[in-house]
């Protein structure tokens, strides 16, 4: 997978829990055969200028195609790094893993990572003046880099008048760093590129309950870890994830059996110290 982030990428790593409901009462599934793996949002939008449950409805949307179509056998969502583990996989009949899964899949299939399955649901609450609007500006800056965490999280904060905030463990090897260019100038250093302004700095251990309550406030959030070595999303007090290690069919889970999507509870999610959410402006503000 190709990154725009000028640092060392680390080795994804998710906690694995089922995808979660959520406390909101779930859709009519399209199919009747179709089961339920995440709960739709049937909640009114609380946001200027973005829809949050679009945004939201759009990832159970493909979380549920996904974990319905494993259950008959293959999904067209595979993981980036998946595939590049399966194409050098040589199997007796001279076909590599990743052709036999194009074989028994019969149709295109669709590669996601963090930051595109993240991007999935931004896009869709978005409208299009706005998507062409930040994809505008993102080529204006960064030219033809693919898109990160970090990079639309500043986009977002600067031009579309969202609030981004620092979750930070005293453990984390930025801590000190953070903590004082919050305390000069508010913001969010990242390497080499635009810090991103903040509202608030919370340490973990200490303000959790002000964390918890911000995020109980929020159905869509935007969010990076450890200067956007992983991208994701927030759906309340749930961060949803997907990983890029992620198998298409449960035949391949023999090697591998974490899922594609992932959500854990923010306050349970341990696999970084420094957390940057990006909440859209609620309305009435």
């Amino acid at each position: 997978m190709r990154w725009i982030l000028p640092i060392i990428i680390g080795f994804f790593c998710g906690c694995v829990q089922p995808i979660d409901h959520d406390n909101e009462q779930a859709s009519v599934s399209k199919s009747t055969s179709a089961k339920l793996f995440t709960a739709y949002s049937n909640q009114e939008n609380a946001y200027q200028n973005f829809d949050g449950p679009k945004a939201i409805n759009k990832l159970a949307a493909i979380e549920n195609e996904h974990f319905n179509a494993l259950e008959k056998g293959y999904s067209r969502y595979y993981g980036t790094e998946w595939r590049t583990i399966a194409e050098n996989l040589l199997l007796e009949n001279g076909q590599n893993r990743f052709e036999e899964y194009q074989t028994g899949l019969g149709h295109p299939p669709d590669s996601l990572h963090c930051t595109l399955y993240a991007y999935e649901g931004l896009k869709a609450g978005l409208d299009s003046t706005q998507l062409t609007k930040l994809e505008r500006l993102h080529h204006k800056i960064w030219k033809n880099r693919e898109i990160a965490g970090w990079s639309l999280g500043y986009l977002l904060v600067k031009h579309f008048d969202w609030n981004a905030y620092l979750v930070i463990n005293p453990k984390s090897v930025e801590y000190k760093k953070c903590l004082k260019a919050y305390q000069q100038r508010k913001v969010y250093p990242v390497w080499r590129q635009p810090e991103i302004p903040l509202e608030a700095l919370y340490v973990q251990g200490k303000d959790d309950s002000l964390v918890t309550s911000l995020l109980q406030k929020h159905q869509f959030g935007w969010g990076f870890s450890e200067q956007g070595i992983h991208t994701w999303v927030t759906r309340f007090e749930v961060l949803k994830e997907c990983n890029w290690l992620g198998v298409p069919s449960k035949k391949y889970t023999e090697s591998y059996d974490k899922p594609l999507f992932v959500a854990t509870k923010f306050d349970q999610f341990a696999d970084y110290h420094s957390h940057v959410i990006v909440f859209p402006p609620l309305l009435g503000r």
